[in-house]
């Protein structure tokens, strides 16, 4: 059963994707003659706004506003998609029924472990059981619409010849390492610990005094030392440090894939080595100097045409029903009667004011306009 927590932000994430045609309100915008209420469109921004203040991000001063009249136009051209994705799906016969919603609900409640978890967890992330219902009735339309939409797409044997031949690069086994580091540090204002992501304590020792022990440490190496041992003894990354120095990906792997793990210095001293053999010279990086001995290194492999054959047999379908759905809805749009009540009103954030990553500045339309559709 997944956890509680997981379940919730899911959820909450899902509900900044849902519409309730609005009633009893002043509509700031109205789709082919079903109108979106401004109380509707406040409280998606609510649930938006707190969503980002809880990544850190500030809606404070004149730039803070501007941010929010743009996030504000963004989250109402969303609405706006939305609403016509409800209507094709009532009109193309897709729309779930009431059963499919209600088995889709049960299905979530079960996984909080019945009623009274789920009625618990709804009031403490201050949401509906309709809410959720209707989160659910929305994505169910959708891929429902798109099923229908798409259903003719095919790809055959030529198109993932053709895809392989002009996207080879895309499908290459990459190049791994395994290495062994021995780390000393030295004071440095930059360095950033790794593990915690916070600025490492100061040990009171100078660039060039690291670099005479890490020089030291090759010396012992060159004496017949091992580099394990050694590792255990004096190196200071706690992180390899027990496992003789030995780098693990995440995964526990004793191998990391190049570029992926350790700074470039790092690598590109790894690539300089043959295998069993350490560098002869500290390495040096921000806030340390590594001494590195290669285990084993695996070259890049560009995969042949059958290797690469069954990736793209998933992923082309998928990525050519993704085009042509995002072509019916602009097309969907473009042909809508829109009118956006937002759009004179809303400044252009400029300078400190843009919003932050996947909140971009989003400016309305009218009728017939030509704005791309929304992302999926």
């Amino acid at each position: 059963m997944r956890s509680l927590n997981r379940v919730i932000v899911a959820l909450i994430v899902l509900i900044f994707s849902i519409t309730v045609a609005g009633c009893g309100s002043k509509p700031v915008a109205t789709v082919n003659g079903e109108k979106i209420a401004r109380t509707d469109l406040d409280k998606r921004m609510a649930k938006v706004k707190l969503s980002l203040e809880q990544q850190g991000v500030a809606f404070s001063g004149e730039q803070g506003k501007l941010m929010l009249k743009s996030l504000e136009q963004q989250t109402l051209d969303e609405m706006i998609t939305e609403s016509l994705i409800t209507q094709d799906a009532k009109k193309q016969k897709v729309y779930p029924t009431k059963q499919d919603i209600k088995k889709a609900v049960d299905e979530i409640i079960a996984s909080f472990g019945g009623e009274d978890k789920f009625n618990e967890a709804l009031k403490t992330y201050n949401l509906t059981k309709t809410e959720i219902e209707e989160m659910k009735a929305f994505n169910m339309a959708r891929a429902n619409l798109v099923d229908k939409v798409t259903a003719d797409v095919k790809v055959s044997e030529d198109d993932i010849r053709q895809w392989y031949d002009t996207h080879k690069d895309t499908y290459k086994d990459p190049a791994k390492i395994k290495a062994r580091e021995i780390f000393i540090r030295f004071d440095d204002p930059g360095a950033i610990d790794q593990a915690t992501g916070q600025p490492l304590a100061q040990i009171g020792r100078s660039d060039t005094e690291a670099k005479k022990m890490a020089e030291d440490i090759i010396k012992e190496l060159d004496n017949g030392k091992d580099f394990a041992e050694l590792a255990k003894e004096k190196s200071e990354d706690d992180r390899t440090k027990n496992d003789g120095g030995l780098i693990k990906d995440p995964n526990g792997s004793d191998t990391y894939v190049k570029g992926t793990l350790m700074p470039a210095e790092f690598d590109d001293a790894v690539a300089a080595l043959k295998v069993g053999a350490y560098t002869k010279t500290p390495v040096k990086i921000t806030g340390g100097y590594f001494v590195i001995k290669l285990e084993a290194f695996t070259q890049e492999r560009q995969q042949n045409f059958e290797e690469a054959k069954a990736i793209i047999q998933q992923d082309l379908p998928a990525q050519r029903k993704q085009e042509k759905f995002t072509s019916y809805l602009t097309q969907m749009r473009n042909n809508a009667k829109v009118k956006n009540a937002l759009v004179v009103e809303t400044p252009q954030a400029q300078g400190d004011g843009q919003l932050p990553p996947g909140h971009p500045s989003v400016s309305g339309s009218e009728s017939n306009s030509d704005s791309a559709a929304p992302q999926k």
